[in-house]
């Protein structure tokens, strides 16, 4: 999730997240990413986190699609 505020105050902020489904594994598998990616298993990818590539994990992740939302939120007002 991510939350924009234009001032401390703002009584309208741009609230954004998204969602990364997997599963998770009961052994490590991948050197990539960090904390729990090696044992967060994409079915979609059908591989670990720790196995993509930044971009692939950043075209995907929850986090990813957080900030595409508010890119987008923040062009078109």
């Amino acid at each position: 999730m991510l939350v924009y505020l234009r001032h401390a105050e703002d009584p309208t902020p741009i609230v954004c997240h998204g969602s990364w489904p997997g599963v998770i594994t009961r052994q490590a598998v991948g050197n990539g990413g960090f904390g729990y990616d090696p044992i967060f298993f994409v079915p979609s990818e059908g591989k670990t986190a720790a196995e993509l590539t930044r971009e692939e994990k950043s075209a995907i992740s929850h986090r990813g699609q957080a900030l595409k939302l508010l890119l987008d939120a923040l062009r078109n007002g």
